[in-house]
């Protein structure tokens, strides 16, 4: 029996390293347990008027909704993909929301976010918040991006990667640090396709423009996830103030130092796992120095990694349940 899925909210279309590598996983989870994915909803797109989306919305098994940073602080994005809930295209259609941050919504998000049939955050306060204000059952697990291997070939480490953040000030600090180490490397999680960021002037232009500033170091921007990951992987030390640059920088057990971002999502990161406070550091305490990780953080890291392939397997599993329900 052949079970169909979509999915809102594919984020892949954002050029970020983190979440093209959240998709991918998403994706090969549920075909390995049986799920064809016949449509996607990009990050940011009006779903409600795509007729196509629509048509394969009423066709299909399963509905799953990719929550990743996009449910907090009652975004009209957010709320946009809470409609689904209630739209007549899902009618009876088992409805999934995996991998969600929630923080500080309106309350009258609950009434949609509780005709879910399943919901799965990737933190433990997100998942505590929906559960009050649903009155139902949310499970947590790890990000997706922990949820499998970072398949990178062993290297000798050297060198400060300084990636960025979603806020202007911290990215201006992670400037101010790289200007000073002569060591590092500007890496930022998005990446730009065209041919234009190839050149090298261009690179510096835009640098200036995005960290606040001439006299940078050289801007490097891999091409993909597995470019990103091996680039991570070669690194000292990593500073930066992306959620996703911190899950991969766990997943290759490279040192990192984090700012906050535009929520508490690196902060609910690193309680869930077991580090504490210490790698959060303020932009005005950022420094290069080695922070290897000693042998209780790594234990706890690995554990962290191991309960997302454990976990993001179950969840798998139980969409298709719902789906094969469904059929």
């Amino acid at each position: 029996m052949t079970l169909n899925a979509v999915i809102l909210n594919d984020t892949s279309t954002r050029y970020h390293h983190g979440c093209s590598r959240v998709m991918r996983l998403l994706i090969e989870g549920l075909q390995r347990h049986g799920l064809t994915v016949t449509a996607r909803s990009p990050a940011r797109h009006d779903w409600a008027r795509d007729e196509a989306f629509l048509t394969a919305m009423r066709e299909a098994d399963v509905i799953v909704v990719n929550g990743e940073g996009t449910l907090h602080h009652g975004r009209p994005l957010g709320a946009r993909l809470l409609d689904v809930a209630m739209h007549e295209a899902r009618g009876t259609t088992p409805l999934v929301l995996v991998n969600a941050l929630w923080q500080d919504n309106p309350e009258d998000w609950s009434r949609p976010l509780a005709r879910f049939d399943l919901v799965a955050a990737r933190d433990s306060v997100s998942a505590e918040a929906m559960a009050q204000v649903t009155r139902r059952d949310v499970r947590w697990l790890p990000d997706l991006s922990l949820s499998a291997p970072a398949e990178v070939t062993a290297a000798e480490r050297h060198g400060v990667m300084i990636g960025d953040s979603v806020k202007p000030g911290p990215r201006r600090a992670l400037g101010r640090v790289a200007k000073d180490c002569p060591d590092a490397v500007l890496v930022p999680t998005k990446t730009l396709a065209a041919p234009i960021w190839r050149n090298g002037a261009v690179r510096a232009a835009l640098a200036a423009a995005w960290y606040g500033g001439f006299g940078l170091p050289r801007l490097e921007m891999p091409a993909n996830e597995f470019a990103y990951l091996d680039r991570i992987a070669r690194s000292r030390l990593h500073l930066t103030g992306r959620f996703h640059a911190v899950c991969l920088s766990m997943l290759t057990e490279t040192p990192f130092l984090a700012l906050g971002s535009n929520a508490s999502k690196i902060e609910r990161l690193l309680s869930d796992a077991g580090l504490g406070t210490e790698r959060l550091v303020p932009p005005d305490h950022l420094d290069t120095n080695d922070r290897p990780f000693n042998a209780g953080e790594l234990e706890r890291i690995r554990a962290f990694r191991d309960r997302a392939a454990r976990d993001a397997e179950a969840l798998y599993a139980d969409i298709a349940a719902l789906a094969r329900g469904a059929a």
